[in-house]
């Protein structure tokens, strides 16, 4: 496998770990929505919750996001394993499945704080 396609394919997961926080979860902890009359609602029922109750929301709300994350890279697997789908960057072919897993599985890793398989921890 080439080195830069394989450096590529890091990134690419890296990246996603990046993009993971939600922006609901801050809001839902926070001071709410911005305040425009669409999140009014929100708001109101936001502001009538306990902070306990406000801790759970967010945690479905950055739950949802990485189940929605998650599928997507289990689709885009299924897409590159089955159907063809090549990932390519500046010319460069993303590696597939370097690690005999999946970008879905890699991502989760990642996200959870572990080493790339081929580094030394």
């Amino acid at each position: 496998m080439e080195k830069r396609a394989l450096e590529l394919y890091k990134e690419f997961i890296d990246d996603l770990v990046e993009l993971r926080p939600c922006l609901y979860p801050r809001w839902i902890m926070g001071n709410g929505w911005p305040n425009t009359v669409e999140n009014e609602k929100i708001n109101k029922v936001m502001s009538e919750l306990t902070p306990e109750q406000k801790e759970v929301i967010a945690l479905i709300a950055q739950s949802a996001r990485d189940g929605g994350m998650h599928d997507v890279l289990v689709y885009l697997t299924d897409q590159v394993n089955i159907e063809g789908l090549e990932i390519v960057k500046n010319g460069i072919k993303m590696a597939n499945e370097p690690f005999d897993s999946g970008m879905h599985y890699d991502w989760v890793c990642r996200r959870e704080g572990d080493s790339w398989p081929d580094q030394n921890s």
